[in-house]
């Protein structure tokens, strides 16, 4: 799989199911050295194709899609400042976050932005970190029933 073959186009309210299911497999398989099993389950409920299907009718949020002609391999979002998703299928090829996140960028600067923030899992850190990320705090994410998830805050300004 070459990130050539990979296109960043806008999510479609159809692609729901299938950003559902990226976002559990990539909780599954990415966060497992990371989170124990419980978070891990609680973080991947959140991401129900209902809850993807409203983030679509949202005008508050842009959702970019990774495609290639086999399908759909990943999902990053842009709501008002801040990278509020972006993941990537285990099967994805290598680079395919990173070309997300650059599109989601591409889109903030578009949009006026002259910098974002994000909040960050443990799995993830380094990820963004490598991509001009800074740590500005660490943090809990609340999922609900006594489960949370620890975070870092972060942040990054946007050149030209």
């Amino acid at each position: 799989m070459s990130l050539d073959a990979i296109a960043i186009r806008p999510a479609l309210p159809g692609d729901a199911p299938r950003l559902s299911r990226i976002f559990a497999t990539a909780i599954e398989a990415k966060a497992r050295d990371s989170y124990g099993p419980h978070e891990r389950a609680a973080w991947a409920a959140r991401g129900t194709p209902a809850k993807f299907a409203s983030m679509l009718a949202d005008s508050r949020n842009s959702l970019l899609v990774a495609a290639m002609p086999s399908g759909i391999v990943g999902v990053g979002s842009l709501t008002g400042s801040e990278v509020s998703l972006l993941y990537a299928a285990p099967e994805a090829a290598p680079g395919t976050g990173g070309k997300l996140l650059a599109a989601v960028e591409e889109l903030a600067r578009a949009s006026g932005l002259t910098g974002l923030t994000l909040t960050a899992s443990r799995n993830a850190l380094s990820f963004y970190l490598r991509h001009g990320y800074a740590i500005v705090s660490p943090a809990r994410r609340d999922l609900g029933n006594g489960i949370s998830l620890v975070v870092c805050l972060m942040a990054k300004a946007l050149g030209a």
